[in-house]
């Protein structure tokens, strides 16, 4: 029998996984941090263009 099909199978099947769980991890975090800015800067320029309160 010929296990290097078997090896070749499962290692690059690591690997593809490990990678599109990393690509998943890095897409969630960078979609939180976006939205986390978006809303920042919506407040700062509602606070900004708030007028004074005399």
């Amino acid at each position: 029998m010929n296990f290097g099909w078997i090896e070749i199978i499962l290692f690059y099947g690591l690997a593809v996984g490990l990678a599109a769980w990393q690509y998943w991890k890095t897409d969630k975090e960078l979609k939180a941090t976006r939205a986390k800015r978006l809303e920042e800067e919506a407040k700062a320029k509602a606070e900004e263009d708030e007028p004074p309160s005399d």
